[in-house]
């Protein structure tokens, strides 16, 4: 058994599908699939089982899973014991919640990045883009484009994410399979903390004015989580991506928008004139990464 086969079941084992672990591993589908059957010819037992909700491991696929991982993780320390560092580079990575963050470590990994060089820090937009100009971090990958900070940073644009009208479950229109915008012009909205969340806000702003309406904002929330937490009181609406609380929570319900501009950038920042490698290096993974996903749902 090779390094590629261990490789290949981490990678189906944490996306759960094939298809996914195929696009992260940059194979196709079929390969992926033959190597997986030939592991499990070789232990002589299923490893997998093919459910509605994906790839899951079998009582014996998890045993296999920690050892598999277990070698991965010492032959990554077996490396880079033995390379000649002289001094370990830190990068700081900025995210939004949810913005895909263990897809990327997996591909990462898969890349052999030396890990223990890297920190994430969870900000909000705002406080991503003060830590960049302040040397607090080295890259930014956040939701919305800042156009205002063009001299100071390097905007990439990595994709777009489909926005949703998020209502709560007692609403008149919940049990529509989309809507138009406009649907809502009547409704009393809820929207994201300006100071916090000043590119979010602008996005939706458009949409709604493109729409033929201005929403009308009753709260403005810190946070995502209280966001939902309010329209699941059920005084308000509010348009949201669709998984930033990775959890099936009752008392609000995502409804997919009839509408053209119905997405807002993932981006990412780095400082202008960035001459490290390792932040080279980590700029292209991510490109390779957010690329495999195109338009998704983050």
């Amino acid at each position: 058994m090779e390094i590629r086969h261990l490789k290949t079941l981490i990678m189906v084992a944490t996306a759960r599908s094939i298809s996914k672990a195929s696009h992260m591993l940059h194979l196709s589908q079929p390969s992926v699939t033959r190597i997986i059957q030939e592991i499990e010819t070789i232990v002589g037992s299923p490893l997998f089982s093919r459910t509605k909700d994906g790839m899951i491991l079998t009582n014996d696929g998890k045993n296999f899973y920690k050892y598999a991982t277990r070698i991965i993780s010492s032959m990554h320390e077996a490396i880079a014991g033995l390379k000649n560092v002289h001094k370990k580079c830190i990068i700081n990575i900025g995210f939004c919640p949810s913005i895909m963050i263990f897809d990327l470590i997996e591909q990462l990994r898969y890349a052999n990045f030396r890990m223990d060089y890297i920190r994430f820090h969870e900000f909000n937009t705002n406080r991503q883009l003060i830590a960049l100009k302040n040397n607090h971090i080295d890259i930014s990958i956040t939701r919305g484009s800042d156009t205002a900070s063009g001299e100071d940073f390097e905007q990439i644009t990595l994709y777009k994410t489909e926005l949703f009208a998020v209502i709560p479950a007692s609403h008149r229109l919940s049990g529509k399979k989309s809507l138009n915008l406009d649907e809502l012009k009547d409704d009393q909205f809820i929207e994201l903390s300006e100071k916090l969340f000043p590119f979010f806000n602008k996005a939706i702003a458009s949409m709604c004015q493109n729409a033929g309406f201005s929403p009308r904002i009753v709260f403005s929330a810190n946070g995502y989580v209280a966001a939902l937490a309010t329209i699941a009181t059920g005084s308000c609406v509010g348009i949201f991506p669709r998984s930033i609380v990775n959890a099936i929570i009752p008392g609000y319900v995502y409804i997919p928008l009839r509408s053209k501009d119905n997405f807002i950038d993932i981006s990412c920042y780095l400082r202008k004139n960035e001459v490290r490698k390792e932040v080279a290096d980590i700029i292209a993974i991510i490109r390779n990464q957010f690329g495999n996903f195109g338009l998704a749902d983050t």
